[in-house]
């Protein structure tokens, strides 16, 4: 019974529906070029199915730690973490980057739970999402968010090379919850989150991380 809940939210909660209609209509017409015509049409469209399939999941994700700490700061993308960094701004003084590859989950989530402020869109290039320079070249995407008791959070979504579709669900003003879904970014790609010098970090650079459910660290009162 367990494993037939976990395939239907596995298909109805995939982002592929939503988010990959394009592709879908693509695959449809390999499909049908498959089957009239060149039987390798058909197999093309069957292994980009099933790689988008995959590629868009949206796993249900819970942090146990945050059920009896609001204070923790939780991961807002699967991973690895190629950076943190001491930074010289007004607001923000600290970077963790995260790089996600083609074959990690590409849903972005919120770190804490607030109130958006702001959403920022910037042009950009599409130069390799492993690369630092990519974090103010590359096309991208800022959000704020308000804590209740006034602190600050900026999660920015990088395109990369492959990456070059960033989607944003939220809106000035809208209220999230820490590890909800805000956004994605399609295929390889690249997030970052700029946090005051009140969080402790307590993750390390090389460690693989999940969205919505590793904590990235503590925020002190």
């Amino acid at each position: 019974m367990c494993t037939l809940s976990f395939i239907k939210n596995y298909i109805t909660n995939n982002l592929l529906w939503v988010e990959g209609k394009s592709l879908l209509v693509i695959i449809v017409g390999l499909g049908l070029l498959g089957y009239f015509i060149v039987s390798l049409f058909l197999y093309a469209a069957l292994f980009l199915f099933l790689f988008c399939f995959y590629f868009f999941r949206n796993p249900k994700r819970t942090c146990k730690e945050l059920l009896t700490d609001s204070s923790l700061l939780v991961c807002p993308a699967d991973g690895r973490v190629v950076a943190i960094e001491q930074i010289d701004d007004s607001v923000y003084s600290q970077k963790i980057a995260l790089f996600l590859s083609p074959l990690d989950v590409h849903v972005t989530r919120a770190p804490v739970t607030g109130k958006i402020i702001d959403v920022v869109y910037h042009e950009g290039e599409f130069a390799m999402a492993f690369l630092p320079k990519s974090s103010d070249l590359n096309e991208r995407n800022d959000i704020v968010i308000q804590m209740h008791n006034g602190t600050l959070f900026k999660v920015r979504q990088i395109a990369g090379t492959i990456a070059r579709v960033i989607v944003c669900w939220v809106k000035k003003d809208d209220q999230v919850i820490a590890g909800s879904c805000y956004g994605m970014i399609k295929f390889g790609s690249r997030v970052e989150l700029f946090v005051p010098r009140s969080v402790t970090i307590t993750i390390k650079v090389g460690q693989k991380v999940y969205g919505g459910q590793t904590v990235l660290g503590k925020v002190q009162s």
